[in-house]
């Protein structure tokens, strides 16, 4: 009889499409930190939570799914059920309409483009159709970079309205500065709003009314139904009509952890991002506007700190120690649909149609995930290092020609 493992031979990310849930996790180690999203269908058992998400972090929900509770309680399908009781955005408060538990949404939530290439983790939720009585466009992107999750929501509703993006945590939370801590146990995370706005740095929301505004609401426990709990809102302070939340959680070693991430916004005419600095390493993310279908016919072609690109989503990490992020320098990049990026002339990728990748190029190794189209002619800059090349988990011989890796896939 052979050994049960220690831990299962499984992969770390794993999406389910038949039903449109995903998870992400750094390890099958017992304290692990696994991501879990949900989208899919709405109807029965299966609750208003488009788009939502939960967090475990050494083994502790830090961040939690709300809607659990016994199924005879009054509490049950007025708040458990509900958009309310789960970590979403709402438009004047609304997301998916109570009637789909008994009606069901004729329209799915649907996850797709997982991509794990270790450091790196991508994932996107559609939850458009079970909220588009509110929304005509609900896109969440979750990227997950060493040791931080940016959350990135592009949202836009019917007319002008207040946005509120919803948190539920799982330990004791406080505001501390622009964040809110969470503490479980040993576990411990930062839940940052960076756009469209930060929170209020000081107790003082009057004198900056343009900040985001924090809302102390309140739900009945899972456990005691009569009893309440706190659970978050991040509101934007303005009535839009459309706009871009993104939110970074900062994953603790420990409780006291101080080695954490700096953090800074990126903010351009067409562009908005951020910059992270961690161990000697800076990850930038940006947000292409010209490249979210607000205006037909434009060009999606933007200059992003110097990336020429027409790419929706665009991350490229380099040492810090670098006087230059050229190609030669980027260890990993990360591509939203695009089909090319390059920088002072020099190519990184080009591709004939927009893709989603993630390239991480190490210890003389370079792997590739790529993925958005049955055919695809793409190629990719290579350092003269590069030794092995992976194409999806898969070690490939791509021709080499000028210096790029040409890959083809499909007839």
């Amino acid at each position: 009889m052979s050994k049960i493992p220690a831990q299962p031979d499984l992969p770390a990310s794993q999406i389910y499409e038949d039903i449109d849930w995903a998870m992400m996790r750094n390890s099958w180690e017992k304290n692990a930190t696994m991501l879990g999203v949900k989208s899919g269908f709405t109807w029965n058992h299966s609750h208003a939570d488009a788009n939502s998400f939960i967090l475990f972090h050494k083994g502790e929900p830090i961040i939690k799914d709300a809607g659990n509770s016994w199924y005879g309680s009054k509490e049950y399908p007025e708040y458990f059920f509900q958009s309310q009781a789960h970590n979403v955005v709402t438009f004047n408060g609304k997301a998916q309409p109570k009637e789909q538990q008994y009606n069901g949404s004729p329209l799915r939530g649907e996850l797709s483009e997982l991509m794990d290439a270790g450091k790196m983790k991508y994932l996107l939720a559609n939850g458009t159709g079970p909220t588009s009585t509110v929304f005509s466009r609900n896109f969440r992107h979750f990227l997950w970079v060493d040791k931080v999750i940016l959350i990135i929501d592009d949202v836009k509703a019917y007319e002008t309205g207040k946005y509120e993006w919803l948190l539920h945590p799982g330990g004791e939370s406080k505001k501390v500065g622009g964040d809110i801590s969470i503490t479980s146990k040993k576990s411990s995370v930062l839940v940052r709003p960076l756009f469209p706005e930060t929170l209020v740095q000081t107790g003082f929301n009057h004198d900056f009314p343009e900040k985001m505004v924090l809302n102390e609401l309140s739900g009945p426990k899972e456990e005691d139904v009569k009893s309440k709990e706190t659970y978050y809102g991040f509101a934007y302070p303005e009535e839009i009509k459309q706009t871009k939340f993104i939110t970074a959680i900062i994953l603790k070693d420990s409780v006291n952890d101080m080695n954490l991430p700096q953090i800074e916004r990126l903010k351009g005419e067409n562009m908005q991002g951020v910059r992270i600095r961690h161990n000697g390493k800076i990850t930038e993310v940006f947000l292409n506007l010209m490249a979210d279908g607000r205006i037909m016919h434009l060009n999606t072609h933007n200059n992003l700190n110097g990336w020429e690109t027409d790419a929706y989503l665009l991350g490229v990490s380099f040492p810090e120690n670098k006087k230059t992020d050229k190609a030669e320098d980027v260890s990993d990049f990360f591509v939203g649909y695009g089909s090319y990026i390059r920088k002072d002339g020099q190519l990184l990728f080009n591709s004939l149609s927009k893709l989603f990748l993630i390239s991480n190029r190490e210890n003389g190794r370079q792997d590739l995930l790529l993925q958005g189209q049955p055919l695809i002619n793409a190629e990719f800059f290579v350092s003269p290092k590069t030794g092995k090349f992976f194409l999806n988990h898969q070690e490939a011989k791509p021709a080499l020609k000028d210096q790029k890796w040409q890959i083809h896939i499909g007839k």
